[in-house]
């Protein structure tokens, strides 16, 4: 992994939120915060994370209509989206993968496998 790398973390859930300010403290990211999916949106084109992480059934615009708005943007086309999701099945993946998201993390996941993810996933 690179230096001075920032996620973006779209999500409600304060235990996700403490786990990835957890991990992203361990691992020296930078981790910005976003309530619903339309902030998520003005946040990533403004500031260009180097990663997205957003929950599926996110408030204003979901984790699909967000990836899709995103990957329209210049800045947004390269920038990795995971989501979040309980059971994602394989046409919803699909789904996810046809929107340009890199790929879901199920729920639950423990410290370790958000680090690995993480460590996965920024470029």
């Amino acid at each position: 992994m690179r230096q001075n790398q920032t996620i973006l973390l779209v999500d409600t859930s304060e235990k996700n939120i403490e786990q990835f300010k957890r991990i992203t403290e361990q691992l020296k990211i930078r981790l910005i915060l976003a309530d619903n999916g339309q902030e998520a949106l003005d946040m990533a084109n403004g500031q260009g994370p180097n990663l997205v992480v957003i929950r599926r059934d996110t408030p204003v615009l979901d984790a699909l209509s967000f990836s899709v708005l995103l990957k329209q943007s210049a800045l947004g086309r390269d920038i990795p989206i995971i989501v979040i999701c309980t059971d994602a099945s394989p046409h919803e993946r699909e789904r996810f993968r046809d929107a340009g998201c890199s790929g879901c993390m199920e729920e639950p996941f423990s410290d370790n496998d958000l680090a690995e993810a993480i460590k996965r996933w920024l470029p």
